[in-house]
C-alpha cells in the first residue's frame, strides 16, 4: 500500500479486501483521524500490526482477517473505544490477548479464530457489556475458562473449541440467558 494513503485525512472508509496486496501495513494508516471502517481482509499482508492503528479513535469496524499477520496484538487497540466489530481471524498471531481489549465498551463482535494465541483467556473480556459474539476457536489457549465471561448479558455465540482449555465450565455461564451457541468441543475440559 502506498504511504501516500496516510495523507487522505478526510477518509472515513477504506476497503481493500479480497485483493493480492502483500507486505506490511504502513504505520501511516494511523494518520487518518476520521476513519470509521478499515477492511484489509483476505489479502497477503504479513508482519505485525503497527501500534499506530490505536490512533484511529473513530474506528467502529476493523477487519484484518485472512492474511499472514504475525506477532502480538498491540495493546494500543484498546484505545479504539468506538469499535463495535474486531476481526483478526485466520492469521498467524501469537502470544496472549492484551487485557486492554476489555476496554472497548461498544464492542459487539470479537473474532480471533484460527491463530496461534496462547496463555489464558483474559478475564477482562468479561468487561464488554454489549458483546454478542465471541469466537476464540482454533488457538492454543490453556488454563481455565474465566468465570467473568458469565458477565456478558447479551452474548449469543461463544466459540471456544479446538484449544487446550481445562477444568470445569464456570457456573457463571448459567447467567448467559441469551446464549444460542456454546461450542466447547476439542478441549481438555
Amino acid at each position: 500500500i502506498s504511504s501516500s494513503l496516510g495523507n487522505l485525512t478526510h477518509l472515513t472508509s477504506l476497503d481493500l479486501s479480497h485483493n493480492n496486496f502483500s507486505g506490511q501495513i504502513l504505520s501511516s494508516l494511523g494518520n487518518l483521524p476520521h476513519l470509521t471502517s478499515l477492511d484489509l481482509s483476505h489479502n497477503n499482508f504479513s508482519g505485525q500490526i503497527p501500534s499506530s492503528l490505536g490512533n484511529l479513535t473513530q474506528l467502529t469496524s476493523l477487519d484484518l482477517s485472512g492474511n499472514y499477520f504475525s506477532g502480538q496484538i498491540p495493546s494500543s487497540l484498546g484505545n479504539l473505544t468506538q469499535l463495535t466489530s474486531l476481526d483478526l481471524s485466520f492469521n498467524n498471531f501469537s502470544g496472549q490477548i492484551p487485557s486492554s481489549l476489555g476496554n472497548l465498551p461498544h464492542l459487539t463482535s470479537l473474532y480471533l479464530i484460527g491463530n496461534n494465541f496462547s496463555g489464558q483467556i483474559p478475564s477482562s473480556l468479561g468487561n464488554l457489556p454489549h458483546l454478542t459474539s465471541l469466537y476464540l476457536s482454533g488457538n492454543n489457549f490453556s488454563g481455565q475458562i474465566p468465570s467473568s465471561l458469565g458477565n456478558l448479558p447479551h452474548l449469543t455465540s461463544l466459540y471456544l473449541s479446538y484449544n487446550k482449555l481445562m477444568g470445569q465450565v464456570p457456573d457463571s455461564f448459567g447467567s448467559l440467558v441469551n446464549l444460542s451457541y456454546l461450542i466447547l468441543s476439542n478441549n481438555q475440559l
